[in-house]
Formats: structure tokens, C-alpha cells, sequence
């Protein structure tokens, strides 16, 4: 699950399949990289601005919202299969609000 990552990597955990990391590579790698390397308080700071869009790995459309947030940085496609379909309306516009508050206030990676 994306939203205890760095609660799992400071217990020993050693890797991290992450939902959102072709959406925001940077900041994915970063906040693991400064997890493993003991930099708590770094890796806390990206972690509270990631924490909105890692919660999108808890829900039951958690493909449709991660591609659509690969989409919606120009790293992939929204397009989903069968049985899945595209996100619409409020769940929709949901993710994309997170996103584009995410961009606006993203954080300087060290």
C-alpha cells in the first residue's frame, strides 16, 4: 500500500511497488531513497504532499485514478480493460483536483 511506504521502509522493509511512480518518478524516488538512507525528516516532508495521491492505491478504481494521473502528466494512458472503465464525473474530477494541486505545490526534491 502506497500510503504506509514510509512507515514500512523505517521497519526494515527494503523495496516499495509503488502505484504512482511513472505519474511522479522524481518524488517516488527521492522519498524512497531518503527513507533508506535514514533521512526521516526529508523524506517525511514529500511524504505529507504525496499522502493525497498515495491514498488513490486504496480504493477499488485505484488503476483507473493511477492511470489517469499517468495521463494526465503525459506519462501513459487512462485506458483501462474490460471489466474496468474510464473514471467519470465527481471521481474524476476528484483526481484530477488532486493532481493539479499536487503539481502546483510540489516540492523541492534534495
Amino acid at each position: 500500500m502506497d500510503d504506509i511506504v514510509l512507515e514500512s521502509l523505517m521497519l526494515g522493509a527494503e523495496g516499495w511497488v509503488s502505484g504512482l511512480t511513472n505519474a511522479f518518478p522524481r518524488e517516488s524516488v527521492a522519498l524512497f531513497a531518503l527513507a533508506m538512507a535514514g533521512r526521516q525528516a526529508e523524506a517525511l516532508a514529500i511524504y505529507r504532499w504525496f499522502m493525497p495521491l498515495l491514498h488513490l492505491d486504496t480504493i477499488p478504481t485505484l488503476v483507473q485514478c493511477i492511470k489517469l494521473a499517468e495521463q494526465l502528466l503525459g506519462r501513459g494512458s487512462e485506458m483501462v480493460r474490460a471489466p474496468r472503465l474510464r473514471l467519470e464525473g465527481e471521481e474524476r474530477a476528484w483526481v484530477e483536483r488532486l493532481v493539479h494541486e499536487a503539481l502546483a505545490t510540489r516540492p523541492r526534491i534534495p
